[in-house]
């Protein structure tokens, strides 16, 4: 048995849960900066095509 009754070969499972567990964090993390990044190049993207549309567009044109 180790410390509070835990036998070594269980903390060493309960060790192998918790890395993994971290992994999947991080990864998950990763994952989300990702699709973060991807969406605001679409806002991005969709705010200078209205853009482009609003300022090519014969009924919003100033005529002069």
């Amino acid at each position: 048995m180790g410390v509070g009754g835990v036998s070594a070969k269980t903390s060493l499972g309960l060790e192998d849960l918790v890395r993994a567990i971290d992994e999947h964090l991080q990864r998950f993390d990763r994952e989300i900066e990702v699709d973060l990044a991807r969406v605001s190049r679409l806002r991005r993207a969709r705010r200078q095509l209205e853009l482009r549309m609003w300022r090519t567009s014969p009924l919003f044109c100033k005529t002069r």
